[in-house]
């Protein structure tokens, strides 16, 4: 049971209202992962995500760390955003938008004059091209190549797998293995393996697919992914066996596999941070960024910066 707020018009977001924000990001796409219905749910349920409808426009609201995304529709103006900003301010002191998109600022550049805007590296998104993914071609590329190639070789009778309902306990079995056997801890990892979790027993609530490496009836990788745009798929979550050479980059690359045609673009989310998962993503040397801005107001004494991992 989530906790019920108490400003008026805030809503609790529920699996039901899957429709409503596919029509709302159908209609008005955003590139960045926060607004993937399966992130808006399953991690929407850990923070319990809320919104409103303000000037036609979806707002959703993160309670937890009081911040409002950025509406869902055509552009307000920035005194809109700020009058948005105000009306959340006497039940949420520390309120402010969030995921300011990078085209809004170049429109409107007037928003300088109401907001303190400031980008944030460790939660922008990476974006790479599906077909550089597939075929791993040049230089930089190579090791992946040759390690997908060594996997392969050693393990010729993998398959690959679609996620079905009569797989999820497996998966979440090999999750907390995975855990376990890395001696993994801290409060970002276990929020996660939560997200995981939520995907999971909603599967069938979710625009959600996923891919199984399996070898011999047993898991050794396994990716969830999603629509972001019409162009663009996020891959949500990747776990691998780190005692079988090359399973990282086989899932990756099969999932890549398996989304070219559909897609021109993979989302591989952020890396909050984390210096490995930074270095991780960078080795497969992504075309561009999807900017992270967050805002406040201008003469603003409250505001809280991003959460520590």
């Amino acid at each position: 049971m989530q906790e019920t707020l108490s400003m008026p018009g805030l809503i609790a977001l529920e699996y039901s209202d899957t429709l409503m924000l596919r029509d709302y990001l159908a209609k008005w796409p955003r590139e960045h992962c926060d607004y993937t219905i399966t992130n808006l749910m399953v991690w929407g349920k850990i923070y319990n995500n809320h919104y409103l409808i303000f000037k036609d426009r979806l707002v959703i609201f993160n309670p937890k760390y009081q911040y409002i995304l950025f509406p869902v529709g055509e552009y307000l103006s920035p005194e809109e955003l700020r009058e948005l900003v105000q009306m959340f301010r006497p039940y949420f002191h520390e309120a402010q938008i969030i995921l300011v998109p990078e085209e809004y600022i170049q429109k409107y550049p007037e928003v300088n004059e109401l907001f303190e805007l400031f980008e944030d590296r460790d939660w922008a998104d990476y974006i790479y091209s599906v077909e550089k993914m597939v075929s791993l071609s040049g230089k930089k590329l190579a090791k992946k190549k040759n390690l997908i190639s060594q996997f392969r070789r050693a393990y010729p009778e993998y398959k690959v797998l679609k996620i079905s309902e009569d797989r999820m306990q497996y998966i979440l079995q090999f999750t907390h293995k995975w855990r376990r056997e890395r001696s993994a801890e801290g409060i970002y990892l276990m929020t996660e393996i939560k997200a995981i979790s939520n995907t999971l027993e909603n599967w069938n609530q979710l625009p959600v697919e996923g891919l199984i490496i399996c070898y011999y009836n047993r898991i050794v990788a396994y990716s969830i992914f999603s629509r972001q745009t019409d162009d663009m798929a996020t891959v949500h979550f990747e776990k691998f066996d780190p005692d079988k050479k090359g399973s990282a980059q086989i899932i990756t690359w099969e999932t890549a596999r398996y989304l070219q045609g559909r897609y021109k673009w993979i989302n591989r989310e952020q890396d909050i941070g984390l210096e490995g998962l930074r270095q991780a993503k960078l080795s497969y040397v992504p075309d561009r960024f999807s900017r992270f801005f967050g805002s406040r107001l201008k003469g603003d004494t409250v505001g809280r910066p991003m959460p520590e991992n």
